[in-house]
């Protein structure tokens, strides 16, 4: 049973956001027929086994499951197939198929407990669950009083040889303990894509391009994970958007990308949607920890596209490997969280790639301001709000683009989401008239570039002076000797909020006042740290992104 997004609440588009965009199901049927033999996905698996799958193959694959879905599950418009899976062929055909059966996607976080599995299940209320066979144990329990009427399995080997599947499978099975078949009731994708059944069927012609598309459930950093309601315009608006601020990233056809971001993200499916457009090589890599399980991919594919995030670039910098390899590439896609100027000076000085930044947040899709690193040299600006797309800053109620004023960040635009799943008076409240507000505060500069100071809810305020983590966030970085570093408005025993900065060390031992002495140096006495801890790790998600409002868990 289909999921009511109904809402009283429906803000109005800014009329010159319009942009002229393609209807996503053409594109894939267009790059069945122009790209047909050219490489498409492969899996590349961290013992350097790899298989890749030409964009024939894969489409017509993903016509068959979207044929299985319609008529012999009967699924219609609205309702909702969740899919859970690290990254591999299997994950992208599934979700070209369920978008071809005009029906709607909910990610769902592969390293999720059964428990928060089942939250989403229930949430969503998805109908059909698309589950890797790694986490067999774990989604027969989650399926468990949710909606779920199929489950449908997926593996890594699916798309290999026969003979190589049946050694992998061993290999994951018995050597790794890493995967199992499902016990409870189930179908495999292999048998369905082998059945002989009519798959050139065409159900979205006809849908509206408003629909909801896409349920992509928010990270959940402040709070709760929310359903963000996507629609297919507003994915490839963004994608158009992008394409007119960064024309040599995607009018450039059949370019390799390495894709070890999550699939699951909205961050990797945008990458995953850019590489149908443009007809390019998807090299999907299941699991980036430890980073050497990236280096036979890059090794052997050559990539010239790589996305990624700050604490991922920082890291690979530091492997010899990399520092080898890593040269094939063209252009970086930054996003996700700020990159620190240090790291993408060293990293362009290592690669001799150029690197786009992206600013966004799933509620706009993806992307609000894309920064050209090549052309852009303003220090920590996150660059220029994309074609149609409107920015204003909110300060004291009223709506601003004067430079050098911080304010909430608010936008406009054909990327913003239709709401929160089921939350009417939840979106309602994040916007202010017809403007979305992001929950970030930022300041334009007299050039008009955008720059992101930090979340409004981890603003500290220290004796009446508001203290952003994410300026001291950077100065502890660049201390020699730091690996990596955070910092968070912890409450004191007063009732106030005191900074505290969290540090893993480096190479070089420092003690707490090494760090606080460097800080002295380069921030102002407010913003000095009140106490520093050192800890093993520092709390990410599973893209990277340092969760700030975790590392009160840590002391």
């Amino acid at each position: 049973m289909a999921v009511s997004p109904v809402s009283n609440f429906a803000p109005t588009l800014n009329p010159s956001a319009a942009i002229e965009v393609d209807r996503l199901h053409e594109k894939i049927f267009e790059a069945e027929s122009v790209f047909g033999d050219a490489p498409f996905l492969t899996t590349a698996l961290p013992n350097g086994q790899s298989e890749t799958t030409d964009f024939k193959t894969a489409i017509q694959s993903a016509q068959k499951l979207a044929r299985y879905l319609r008529e012999d599950l009967g699924y219609d418009q609205g309702d909702v197939v969740a899919i859970q899976s690290p990254n591999c062929t299997s994950y992208i055909v599934s979700l070209l198929g369920v978008y071809l059966a005009g029906l709607t996607i909910t990610n769902v976080n592969p390293l999720y407990t059964a428990a928060e599995t089942r939250r989403q299940l229930k949430d969503s209320g998805a109908r059909c669950l698309i589950g890797s066979t790694i986490f067999s144990e774990m989604m027969e329990d989650a399926v468990a009083g949710t909606n779920v009427d199929q489950v449908i399995s997926i593996s890594l080997t699916d798309f290999f040889s026969p003979l190589t599947r049946s050694f992998l499978n061993l290999l994951l099975q018995k050597v790794k303990r890493l995967d199992r078949p499902f016990k409870g009731a189930h179908t495999r994708l292999v048998d369905i894509l082998s059945a002989d059944a009519p798959h050139r069927v065409r159900y979205v012609d006809t849908l509206e391009p408003t629909r909801d598309t896409i349920y992509q459930y928010s990270g959940g950093t402040t709070g709760v994970s929310k359903g963000v309601r996507l629609t297919e315009q507003g994915l490839m608006s963004n994608i158009a958007q992008f394409a007119l601020a960064s024309p040599e990233l995607l009018n450039t056809p059949q370019q390799t990308m390495l894709l070890a971001l999550p699939v699951y993200h909205v961050f990797g499916m945008l990458a995953s949607v850019i590489a149908i457009t443009n007809g390019g090589h998807l090299v999907l890599v299941p699991n980036p920890r430890p980073l050497t399980n990236m280096k036979p991919a890059f090794k052997k594919f050559k990539p010239d596209y790589f996305p990624g995030v700050n604490t991922l670039f920082e890291k690979l910098l530091e492997e010899d490997w990399f520092l080898e390899y890593g040269r094939s590439l063209k252009i970086t896609i930054s996003g996700a969280a700020a990159l620190h100027d240090r790291v993408a000076q060293r990293w362009m000085e290592v690669t001799g790639s150029n690197i786009i930044e992206g600013y966004g947040m799933t509620e706009a899709t993806t992307l609000i301001a894309v920064r050209d690193h090549s052309k852009s040299t303003a220090k920590g600006s996150a660059g220029t709000p994309l074609p149609g797309t409107e920015v204003r800053l909110l300060s004291n109620g009223a709506l601003t683009q004067a430079p050098n004023i911080v304010g909430e960040i608010v936008i406009s635009g054909p990327q913003v989401m239709t709401g929160y799943l089921g939350r009417a008076q939840e979106t309602k409240a994040s916007y202010h008239g017809d403007w979305f507000k992001t929950g970030d505060m930022g300041q334009f500069d007299k050039t008009g570039e955008l720059h992101i100071v930090d979340r409004c809810k981890d603003m500290v305020l220290v004796s009446g002076f508001n203290v952003f983590p994410n300026e001291v966030d950077e100065v502890l970085s660049a201390c020699p000797g730091v690996g990596e570093a955070a910092s968070a408005g912890i409450r004191s025993e007063d009732g106030g909020e005191e900074l505290h900065a969290f540090i893993v060390q480096g190479e070089r031992k420092l003690s707490e006042a090494d760090i606080l002495a460097y800080c002295r140096d380069h921030l102002t006495g407010y913003k000095v740290p009140r106490k520093v801890h050192f800890i093993e790790e520092l709390p990410k998600n599973p893209i990277g992104k340092i969760l700030r409002r975790k590392l009160q868990d840590c002391l």
